[in-house]
């Protein structure tokens, strides 16, 4: 970000006088021109714009953090802090708009200025102040410095949101995504982040107070109630909001626990946790990592122990969108205390959650089946392609992990083929994994050698009902799907009459950053896609989408029920997810974050001989570490022991594969590039401890 600079005249001077042709004196600066368009013109107003607002703000802030002069220490009424001065105007406000202002001012009352952070700032960053780029959807500078002041540093930021937040759809929304870049680049306490909405609404009423004195003394100014009028129909709007919402969004927006730590009884400590765990949870229970976390919120990519300690989760796909999503959280909270029951009455959510799920996949998959998990879409799926085709057997890929179900444990070479497996049922026929690092085939042609493994089955089986594959392979090690994979398996299949099943639980929902579902980075269109884990946010929803034809062939008499799928519940958290990655433009930054990741990745790579490949795509990446690049002796223990180093260093990571040597990484799509950074250096800190 450029700021403009003062041309000093040919005397040096930086300020110089003239007279007019009255002979009256008067100042007179130039400035370096700034080639741009104001912020209030810019359009869209997107994810991209919004972060460079916050992010140039919060520079702003932090270059004079440490700056003073004597004349930005005064009393001045554009200082919210100061916001007694416009109280003196509510009189002058029609009636029914009185109380609106007084109660927000009310709340502005309540602000315990002492807890703030004091500093000189700009104090007027208004939609016509702040110069961007269109073209770059980044700001480029912010203007006219006539209302600098030395106050609240929060207050900044605050100013800036009043305007923000101006004729938007939702204007809370929007402005925790300023928020959220300006606490990435310069952090704000949580005294601040509980005061920024009294803040920000704070300044719309100082303007709208101001705006009806101006009117008073000017009646004439038009202009007056036409810049006002945006100010009203927000404020109003806002009037209907909980007051403690926005504070819930902001600190989530900050990734703190959007609910304020409560006093409680002494709670049990880990200790007791775990041996109370130990005997009576079922043993084949697993835990994560050699000293158990004892985790008791999340915000964000963030999740927070019994302690108050804050971990980077970089792995927990689940929370499609970051834990404990207030919009998620709040729609489905709000459908509870209405109704929740089954489908077999008519209900809207349902229509609507299906018809948005279908409008964004193929034409042709058409037809929605809601389930509880992705364990249960799987299994639906398998019983889609028996009725459909009248047989029995199944391809799969090896390393495949399914479902937690019978049949689905039956379909998983992860589970049959580890420890407490049998083995591959008859029925079940394995594919080697498209692997083109560590498997038989690594060219431009690897996708279409390996395809050919599952016609080679089919050649010798007749009773193929479905070839089932995820579209990237996730327990077999974080695997992108070599070009022209799915393409050639599935003409195969189809050929063969047997149907082609996209299990999209772990890679859907926009991970894959250049494509909302990861089967579209094959330029295939699946028979039927199974879908679960990220798509409710950690609310239990799944779903199987699929054709006509086969959904035809599926209601053959038998009734099929699930009670708790596609409850009003769980299609209201549903909804909410797609709306919060469709409003926060999170395949985007997918796309953008995980490129940037990826490529960090690689250049610890270089440095690091342990990492033997870095693959995926998007916020889907996979570390496969080694002991010999030549060899490629896996590097199972030390994998793990990066693990355990990193959550040391508040970083939580985990292993996959059949090897167990991949660090996989399947963050929350809120995962910045701020977040990648931190893992980045985590990362190559740790690793230095390795030969």
């Amino acid at each position: 970000m450029s700021f403009p600079g003062i041309v000093l005249t040919k005397k040096g001077e930086d300020i110089a006088t003239i007279k007019d042709e009255n002979g009256r004196a008067h100042f007179v600066r130039l400035l370096t021109w700034l080639d741009g368009v104001c912020f209030a013109e810019a359009k869209p107003h997107g994810r991209k714009l919004l972060s460079s607002l916050g992010r140039a703000l919060a520079q702003m802030d932090a270059a004079l953090a440490e700056f003073s002069h004597p004349a930005a220490h005064r009393s001045f009424y554009w200082d919210v802090r100061s916001a007694g001065t416009a109280r003196q105007f509510v009189g002058l406000l029609p009636d029914s708009r009185r109380d609106l202002v007084e109660r927000f001012l009310s709340e502005w009352e309540k602000i315990d200025w002492n807890r703030l952070r004091f500093s000189v700032i700009h104090n007027d960053a208004n939609d016509y102040n702040v110069l961007v780029s269109e073209a770059q959807q980044r700001v480029i500078t912010i203007l006219d410095y006539g209302d600098v002041v030395y106050t609240a540093t929060v207050c900044e930021l605050a100013v800036a949101l009043a305007y923000v937040m101006l004729d938007q759809r939702d204007p809370i929304g929007v402005a925790a995504q300023v928020v959220a870049a300006y606490h990435e680049t310069y952090p704000l306490t949580e005294p601040e982040v509980d005061v920024l909405y009294t803040l920000a609404v704070t300044r719309l009423c100082c303007s709208v107070c101001f705006a009806a004195r101006q009117t008073r003394d000017v009646p004439d100014n038009e202009y007056l109630n036409i810049s006002n009028t945006p100010a009203w129909a927000l404020l109003e709007r806002l009037s209907s909001v909980p007051f403690d919402w926005p504070m819930r969004v902001f600190r989530y927006a900050c990734g703190w626990p959007v609910m304020k730590a409560q006093k409680s009884q002494p709670q049990r400590t880990r200790a007791e946790l775990l041996s109370s765990r130990q005997k009576h949870l079922g043993p084949s229970l697993s835990i994560s990592y050699q000293s158990p976390l004892h985790i008791v919120s999340g915000s964000r990519q963030y999740l927070y122990d019994a302690d108050g300690r804050r971990y980077l989760d970089c792995v927990n796909n689940v929370a499609h969108v970051g834990h404990s999503h207030p919009y998620v959280v709040r729609a489905a909270s709000e459908q509870m205390a209405i109704l929740n029951t089954n489908t077999r009455y008519l209900h809207e959510k349902l229509i609507e959650y299906s018809e948005r799920l279908r409008a964004t996949l193929p034409e042709r998959l058409s037809v929605v089946y809601l389930v509880c998990s992705g364990s249960e879409a799987n299994e639906l799926a398998l019983r889609l392609a028996r009725a459909h085709t009248g047989r029995h057997d199944v391809i799969v890929v090896d390393g495949a992990y399914h479902g937690n179900t019978s049949a689905m444990i039956d379909l998983s070479p992860y589970k049959f083929d580890g420890p407490g497996g049998k083995g591959s049922p008859s029925w079940v026929h394995k594919v080697p994994m498209p692997d083109v690092y560590r498997g038989a085939h690594h060219g431009p042609d690897a996708g279409e050698l390996y395809a050919a493994n599952v016609a080679e089955v089919l050649g010798k089986s007749s009773q193929v009902a479905a070839f089932f594959c995820e579209s990237a392979l996730g327990c077999g090690g974080q695997i992108a799907l070599p070009p022209g994979y799915l393409r050639e398996a599935y003409g195969a299949v189809r050929a063969a009459g047997g149907v082609c099943v996209a299990d999209e639980v772990q890679t859907g929902f926009g991970r894959a950053g250049s494509n909302f579902w990861m089967f579209e980075t094959q330029g295939v269109v699946p028979d039927i896609v199974t879908l679960g884990k990220p798509i409710g946010n950690g609310h239990p929803l799944g779903a199987v989408i699929t054709n006509s034809d086969i959904a035809a062939s599926f209601a053959n008499g038998m009734e099929y029920f699930n009670t708790f799928g596609g409850n009003p519940v769980s299609c209201a958290a549903g909804l909410a997810v797609m709306d919060v990655i469709r409003d926060d433009e999170l395949q985007q930054n997918a796309l953008e974050v995980g490129k940037y990741l990826k490529q960090g990745l690689r250049e610890l790579q270089s440095r690091h001989s342990l990492i033997g490949d870095v693959r995926g795509l998007g916020l889907f990446l996979g570390i496969e570490l080694v002991r010999d690049r030549q060899t490629l002796e896996p590097a199972g223990s030390e994998a793990t022991n990066i693990v355990e180093r990193m959550k040391e260093h508040g970083i939580l990571l985990s292993t996959d594969g059949p090897l167990h040597n991949v660090i996989k990484i399947k963050p929350p799509l809120v995962f910045s590039r701020t977040d990648a950074d931190v893992l980045l250096s985590g990362l190559d800190l740790v690793l230095k401890d390795f030969p």
